[in-house]
């Protein structure tokens, strides 16, 4: 591979996701290396492609060492590429199980790999270990404004978010009370990696959607949500009960019910519906909760105004003061500029969650110039201090 000195921001970014992208598919395809016959087929295929990304003599070279290689920091396999990147710390591999990682950063830095051409792998491959988000994006909320109206389309959405799991009656209950007799983005039996004895399951307390199970561990796939549970010792009859890791785990969910069939059939959004399109929901339904509660104290916010021009505007009337926003999740601050150079927003202010820190607010203002960068209790603190200018008036 060229020297990173010879590559240029964008190529330096461009092989930085290819080599994401085929790490993430080679470590899936080891976890399924017995069950799917064309795995080891795949571990293969990506053996050449970070090959090809690394160059001759480096990396390596045979689908052996590139799985060796994936149950360490991806730094260790091209340190060039990584070096203006905290994306090198993603170990894609833990114990021969994909990490954490995978679902809280790898998932953010996927791109099709063979763009235009057949890609056989596709047939076994979920959805997010190939399909970039923004398709994932694109290809949700496609169903979701298809024939819609603004209102139903905001409904659908926040349908989705709010209801990422359950029984599959309740849920074609409450969607048809919610949106109407519309067409759902798809839901999929519960795995069997978030499934307690073959009968339980838990939600995550944050996002809602089913908690992957490790023998008597719990916890939430998405780092941040902290989420993470033991499972009691005295649980061995009965519904089984959870406690908290420590202190800072949001207080631990009831278990429900697993079926495997019939009208209460346990299911699910797809993970990559979860990854890039609820845990995002989280955020801004939380922001536009808290901004709703000021209603009476002269706030107007809508959520996903124009079918989602932008994530939420927020207008304090008595003194004429408006904001337009979108909220973004992501690990890499890097791969968010680019995202957003590549796509500029509607909205001109930028909101991320507090648990991304002022570190990665600074680092993405100081990346996008143009733009104002605000954690998501900035974006309160605003309001309630144009608030506090109305009063004065």
């Amino acid at each position: 591979m060229e020297s990173r000195m010879t590559l240029s921001s964008d190529d330096l970014q461009y092989h930085r996701r290819l080599l994401i992208s085929a790490a993430v598919r080679a470590g899936y395809a080891h976890t399924c290396r017995y069950e799917e016959p064309a795995a080891r087929r795949e571990i293969a295929r990506m053996t050449g492609v970070v090959m090809s990304v690394c160059g001759p003599g480096r990396g390596p070279n045979t689908p052996t060492t590139l799985i060796e290689a994936l149950h360490h920091p991806l730094a260790r396999i091209a340190p060039g590429l990584f070096a203006d990147s905290q994306m090198g710390s993603l170990t894609v591999l833990d114990g021969g199980e994909l990490s954490d990682d995978v679902y809280a950063e790898g998932c953010e830095d996927i791109v099709e790999l063979l763009s235009g051409g057949v890609d056989p792998a596709r047939r076994w491959l979920p959805t997010w270990a190939w399909m970039h988000g923004e398709m994932v994006e694109r290809e949700a909320f496609q169903l979701i404004n298809e024939g819609a109206s603004e209102q139903e389309y905001t409904a659908h959405r926040y349908f989705v978010v709010k209801q990422p799991a359950g029984g599959e009656r309740q849920l074609a209950e409450l969607f048809s009370s919610a949106v109407g007799m519309r067409k759902s983005v798809r839901y999929v039996p519960i795995p069997a990696d978030q499934v307690f004895g073959g009968k339980w399951w838990w939600p995550c307390s944050v996002c809602q959607w089913p908690m992957h199970v490790d023998g008597g561990e719990v916890r939430c796939r998405f780092p941040l949500h902290n989420a993470a549970y033991f499972v009691r010792a005295d649980s061995a009859k009965g519904r089984p009960l959870l406690h908290r890791r420590d202190g800072g785990v949001p207080q631990q969910p009831a278990a429900r019910p697993f079926y495997r069939e019939g009208p209460n059939r346990s299911i699910c959004v797809e993970t990559a519906v979860w990854r890039h399109i609820v845990i995002s929901g989280v955020s801004e339904i939380y922001l536009f909760k808290r901004l709703e509660a000021l209603k009476n104290c002269g706030v107007e916010v809508e959520l996903w105004p124009g079918k989602d021009r932008y994530d939420l505007l927020i207008r304090v009337p008595a003194t004429g003061w408006e904001l337009r926003i979108d909220v973004k999740d992501y690990a890499s601050a890097v791969s968010l500029a680019d995202r957003l150079r590549r796509k500029p927003p509607a909205a001109r202010t930028i909101v991320i969650p507090n648990y991304r820190g002022e570190a990665q607010r600074d680092e993405l203002a100081e990346l996008l110039p143009n733009l104002t960068v605000l954690l998501v209790s900035e974006v309160i603190k605003a309001v309630k201090a144009e608030l506090r200018k109305a009063g004065r008036r």
